[in-house]
């Protein structure tokens, strides 16, 4: 008999719900307790499918993207009846089929496509959250852990309004059911006259219980609406780090990542009530800069300054019109045949006739007539005493006067753009807001609080850059046992997979290196943690080189963290005294801490001019934190068998020549195949280690050059002394820390500022996007009172059909 479709036979099969973030949503926790789950991966995949299509059990496939063309007679509905029988085709066998069968298909990969001959056959509904339904669950979030009264008598509410709305949709099916049975006239039958009564007796009931719940309606709003500000802001930035995929392919994150920032925000003593946004956001940049390049860090800062003036400001609209500047003064269209006046190049002159077309800066050009302004505009560092060049309102803010300053310097000194963005910033959430990510992660409190079993960490480096050493230390420093696994060949694999298995088990740490030469592995590797139920102590640690070949499901499933050289000297020479412990650098001779600081002022040179590459070093070489621990090793080897034993060891006892040859030839020469880069390196190490650096005048940066005031040799002899001058640096640097001339940068610079306005312009048109798809999601403001309406609405009606009847 041939195939044939029969509707009276046809399944409720081909449901295809699409949850790209539906480990944290509802529907796929819903759907797990109550249907079986199965991968296509799995070894039993048929026999599962097999006995659900016989005992016609719901089925749950998950991870659909490897699609399996075994399903297809299920999905076209290929059923056929022989005898009594109803039966379907799977493979080469017939199987009996039971019309209860169901079957939902699911994947976690918000970027799988599905091809037209499969989306034809099943029904999409996408789990995808939206702006509205995340503001709810914020708010929801925020009242259980604020006020859990509230929240308890919203529920409470929630509860009656579901029963006044069951309660009446009885009444009137009554009610209807009461008139279709009339025989005769209506007022005639003493049975209908007597069930309106009984209605009525029973709507002024629910009307009765209505009214009684419209003060607890009216303090559950009025305490929601002082949370909405903080719901508000929550679902922002979750919408802004969904857009930060389109800056760069390494950035994906889940809602479960997003929501566990929100709920250590909420458990954090000095953040309760509706304050403290500054601080949560600050919460929010912290985790999350951690698995973002640094050219890439401010970028996000700038954006959530955004959200947090839209809190802050008296108008949510206030500075909006500043922003708008910001993101799109470089497209905006002017006329090309103004001269520019004296003392200005055609682009800035544009800058300026964009800038004044805002209503704070209308007597732009009027203002530009002054003296000072010239010498203002040649100065190395603008930023630093910006002139008021706008209108001066009442309402201006200190952020707001910030963010003038910053269209100022766009427009007049892109090359400054970056420097004072972090100026900006600064003074959205305080000097200290870059301080923590500058700091040396943390690493034994993330791994131990942060990440749980189930979530791989993945080490994510620039070419080079090698960060396996930082697990391994980790492992030592808190007693856990490590295997660590290079991947790239099949025994690899196979002894990954060995390893894992154990280590779930035993709750042993795993560490696979060099993961991103196996990018399908991965795929595979990611779904068999989703399934696995592993020790609470387990952990997996992948080192891998930034690969847009790395999985999606991956890296919103793992705790990203990114590894390159520190931008800046003084971000660097802190990021290497915090990795060098403290009790290391105080062992005698006491001089030992300051060739520490010696060693580390160099390695951030170094580091720093690749930057300026080909005009720092003529090529990128691969400096990095094996070369800095290679030397400090070399350094305690030298002082140690020069001292021996000895409290103090004279500056000119030194081994300096040793030190110098090391450092020179093997440690950071070994990596330079250029004369001139030699010399240069050479010329660099002749000059920081040497006796004349143990003297109080010492310079390391001399003046001039755009540097105002020279950097000299800090006094001290203690690690925290080191620690606490280095933290008194400057935040921006000129190129003359480094040797080079100090127009060295400024073309570098104007790109990064470029780059900078085109981070916030995905942001912002991603984020737009995504909110005009979801349109239909607003959440209306008095969400929990509709409900009611309707309640009220219905006793309306039954009293109206009453008062119709006599």
């Amino acid at each position: 008999m041939s195939s044939r479709r029969n509707t009276s036979l046809r399944p409720a099969v081909g449901s295809l719900l699409v949850l790209p973030v539906a480990w944290s949503m509802p529907g796929l926790c819903w759907c797990s307790e109550k249907y079986s789950r199965i991968h296509f991966l799995d070894d039993a995949f048929r026999k599962n499918l097999e006995s659900a299509l016989r005992f016609g059990n719901p089925l749950l496939v998950q991870d659909v993207e490897n699609y399996d063309p075994i399903l297809n007679p299920v999905l076209n509905h290929e059923l056929r009846r022989t005898g009594g029988r109803v039966l379907i085709t799977l493979g080469d066998q017939d199987i009996d089929f039971i019309p209860s069968f169901t079957i939902f298909l699911t994947t976690r990969d918000p970027t799988v496509e599905f091809p037209p001959d499969i989306a034809s056959r099943v029904s999409f509904v996408n789990f995808t959250v939206t702006r509205a339904s995340l503001q709810s669950q914020c708010l929801n979030k925020v009242l259980k852990s604020e006020r859990p009264d509230v929240d308890q008598k919203k529920a409470d509410l929630l509860k009656l309004q579901g029963e006044f709305q069951l309660r009446l949709r009885q009444l009137e099916k009554s009610l209807l059911q009461a008139l279709n049975d009339v025989k005769g006239r209506i007022l005639d039958d003493d049975s209908i006259i007597t069930h309106l009564e009984t209605l009525k007796t029973e709507a002024r009931e629910v009307t009765t219980k209505v009214e009684e719940t419209d003060s607890i309606m009216a303090e559950v709003e009025a305490v929601s609406q002082q949370y909405m500000p903080l719901a508000n802001s929550c679902s922002s930035v979750y919408f802004t780090l969904e857009s930060l995929n389109q800056v760069h392919f390494l950035y994906q994150y889940s809602l479960q990542f997003f929501l566990d920032i929100f709920d250590s925000s909420l458990t954090t003593d000095h953040l309760t009530g509706i304050k403290g946004y500054q601080e949560r956001l600050k919460t929010a940049f912290n985790r999350v800069a951690r698995g973002m390049l640094h050219n890439d860090q401010i970028g996000l800062a700038v954006h959530l300054s955004r959200i947090e003036l839209k809190q802050s400001a008296p108008s949510a609209q206030l500075y909006e019109a500043e922003f708008q500047h910001f993101l799109r003064a470089q497209s905006a269209i002017v006329d090309s045949s103004q001269v520019p006046p004296a003392g200005l190049s055609p682009n800035q002159f544009r800058g300026v006739t964009q800038l004044s077309a805002l209503p704070a800066f209308k007597d732009l050009l009027r203002k530009l007539d002054s003296p000072d302004f010239q010498a203002w505009l040649q100065t190395d560092a603008p930023e630093m005493n910006v002139p008021t060049l706008w209108d001066v309102t009442s309402t201006l803010t200190p952020v707001g006067e910030s963010l003038h300053k910053l269209l100022i310097i766009q427009a007049l000194r892109p090359d400054r753009l970056v420097s004072m963005s972090h100026s900006y910033v600064s003074t959205s959430f305080g000097p200290q807001f870059f301080h923590d990510v500058e700091r040396e992660l943390d690493m034994a409190y993330i791994v131990e609080n942060e990440v749980k079993a189930n979530t791989p960490v993945l080490m994510c480096s620039v070419p080079g850059y090698d960060a396996s050493g930082r697990v391994m230390d980790l492992a030592a420093q808190l007693g856990k046992q490590l295997t660590d696994i290079a991947i790239g060949s099949a025994e690899g694999f196979s002894h990954a997979d060995k390893a894992i298995n154990s280590a779930i088990k035993t709750g042993r740490w795993v560490m696979l290196k060099n993961v991103h030469l196996a990018p399908s592995w991965l795929i595979q590797l990611e779904k068999k943690l989703h399934s696995l139920q592993p020790s609470p102590v387990f952990r997996l640690f992948l080192t891998m080189e930034i690969n847009p070949r790395l999985p999606t499901n991956l890296l919103r499933a793992g705790r990203v963290f990114v590894f390159e050289p520190p931008p800046g000297v003084r971000a660097n020479l802190l990021r290497t005294f915090s990795q060098v412990p403290s009790q290391r650098m105080a062992k005698a001779p006491v001089e030992r801490a300051r060739l520490y600081f010696l060693l580390a002022w160099f390695h951030a040179i170094v580091q720093e001019r690749l930057t300026y590459a080909p005009l720092g070093w003529s090529k990128k070489y691969e400096f990095n934190e094996s070369d800095l621990k290679c030397a400090c090793d070399t350094l305690d080897t030298w002082i140690d068998s020069t001292a021996k034993g000895r409290s103090n060891l004279p500056p000119e006892k030194v081994p300096w020549d040793a030190l110098r040859s090391l450092l020179g030839m093997s440690i950071y020469g070994g990596r330079i195949d250029n004369d001139f880069d030699q010399r240069l390196l050479d010329s660099f190490i002749e000059k920081v280690f040497t006796p004349a650096t143990f003297t109080s005048d010492f310079t390391l940066v001399p003046q001039g050059n755009g540097v105002v005031k020279s950097i000299g040799m800090p006094d001290g002899i203690r690690r925290e002394q080191f620690v606490q001058w280095a933290d008194n640096l400057m935040d921006t640097q000129t190129p003359a820390w480094l040797g080079l001339p100090n127009n060295a940068e400024k073309l570098l610079l104007t790109n990064q500022g470029t780059y900078l306005v085109s981070i916030h312009i995905s942001c912002l048109y991603h984020t737009t996007a995504n909110c005009s798809r979801c349109s239909y999601w607003t959440m209306t403001k008095n969400w929990h009172i509709k409900p009611v309406r309707r309640t009220r609405h219905t006793v309306r009606l039954l009293y109206q059909t009453d008062v119709l009847l006599g």
